[in-house]
């Protein structure tokens, strides 16, 4: 067997300088956490504020005429800037809650069907490995998991490789 890869090595959900690789709108994440780095600040909250703050200001220029159409259009570009923003920020916190819950559900999951040096295999794959690798039955994980790991094999290549397939009908 392939010894472990170090931390930030090929499929790792973090970089060379050992951070998570920031998403589109979230902020990146410290490779060690403590009081002064613990806070998270949400971009996408802030910008969604920003067109609710505009929303209210043009809309209710508006309302009292002062303005006219630039004052209502500032209104309802916040108003869609918003609702925009609202769908962004759910879709992403979905995503990264469903594959909390996916990583968690794998790692109960390899605690009756893994040795403990497979679980270390599993808690260094990065999350797509991981949720590609749901869908194996029990019989296989363990063998899909060590080829994974030791082929460096894609999402895809793992699906591919899945005989007997345990399907997902939560995912969203």
């Amino acid at each position: 067997m392939a010894p472990l890869d170090p931390p930030g090595s090929w499929r790792s959900p973090t970089d060379e300088s050992g951070m998570a690789r920031p998403g589109l709108f979230y902020n990146r994440r410290m490779s060690t956490q403590s009081f002064e780095t613990h806070v998270h600040r949400p971009k996408a909250t802030a910008i969604a504020g920003v067109f609710v703050l505009s929303a209210i200001i043009g809309l209710t220029l508006r309302w009292f005429e002062i303005g006219g159409r630039l004052s209502f259009a500032a209104g309802l570009a916040g108003v869609v800037g918003a609702e925009i923003m609202l769908v962004v920020i759910s879709r992403t916190y979905i995503t990264k809650l469903q594959d909390r819950i996916i990583r968690l559900e794998m790692r109960v999951r390899g605690m009756s069907l893994l040795t403990p040096e497979q679980q270390g295999l599993l808690a260094r794959l990065g999350i797509k490995e991981t949720a590609a690798l749901r869908f194996a039955s029990d019989a296989e994980l363990p063998g899909l998991l060590a080829r994974a790991a030791r082929e460096k094999l894609t999402p895809a290549d793992i699906k591919r490789a899945i005989t007997s397939w345990t399907p997902d009908f939560d995912r969203t």
